[in-house]
């Protein structure tokens, strides 16, 4: 059972505190494990955040839909994360503009940029989040949103996610993430994709941010 985390500040101490996670993910079509672009809007386009509330009692800012590697490196938010707050608006969602083709001919890494609202004397016990594995309940839920947003028919194709955990690990995430796919390709008779590429350095630096009261 994952420890909700509480939200009431009082200063101080509990002064609170925007903290940058990521979630990575990618999805194969069929058992011949074809590619899925994974770069297509959550309906509606605040559902993961509802997740995170629902299931963590945990306030968060994230994007509508995944972003690829290249576009999260040109993401403000990603070096900036009290610009992706300021930009959130009402529904504490970043609208991004949605690729106008979508390529379903590779096999691709997604990256949701989370940023969680905590109390500063909590942010150890955000760690829950990746101390052990998602409750199955959190986990259904991530997996349906995914399934829905990517077309995917659930026993079919599959989908495969990491995190959430500190930005800063984001492309360990990415290298596990390949070798999962990898692990999935092979179990299909097909050969892996190449390595997925990584987010520049000076991309994961950002960490959490004090916010004035």
């Amino acid at each position: 059972m994952v420890q909700k985390i509480r939200k009431k500040t009082k200063g101080g101490a509990d002064a609170p505190r925007l903290v940058p996670l990521v979630l990575v993910v990618s999805a194969l079509a069929g058992p011949r494990r074809d590619g899925r672009d994974v770069r297509r809007p959550f309906s509606p386009a605040w559902r993961l955040r509802e997740i995170f509330v629902d299931h963590f009692d945990l306030d968060v800012v994230s994007t509508d839909r995944p972003l690829g590697v290249e576009e999260y490196a040109r993401w403000p938010g990603a070096v900036d994360p009290l610009w992706a707050m300021r930009a959130a608006g009402e529904h504490k969602v970043v609208l991004t503009k949605t690729p106008q083709e979508y390529d379903d001919d590779s096999i691709r890494a997604g990256i949701v940029p989370i940023l969680a609202l905590v109390a500063g004397s909590r942010l150890d016990e955000l760690a829950a989040l990746w101390a052990a594995d998602l409750p199955e309940v959190a986990r259904v839920g991530l997996t349906g949103a995914f399934n829905e947003a990517f077309n995917l028919i659930p026993g079919y194709d599959r989908v495969l996610f990491l995190g959430p955990r500190p930005a800063r690990d984001l492309n360990g995430l990415i290298g596990h993430l390949h070798a999962l796919v990898g692990d999935e390709c092979a179990s299909g008779g097909v050969a892996p994709p190449n390595p997925f590429p990584l987010c520049p350095e000076r991309v994961l630096a950002a960490g959490p941010v004090a916010l004035k009261r």
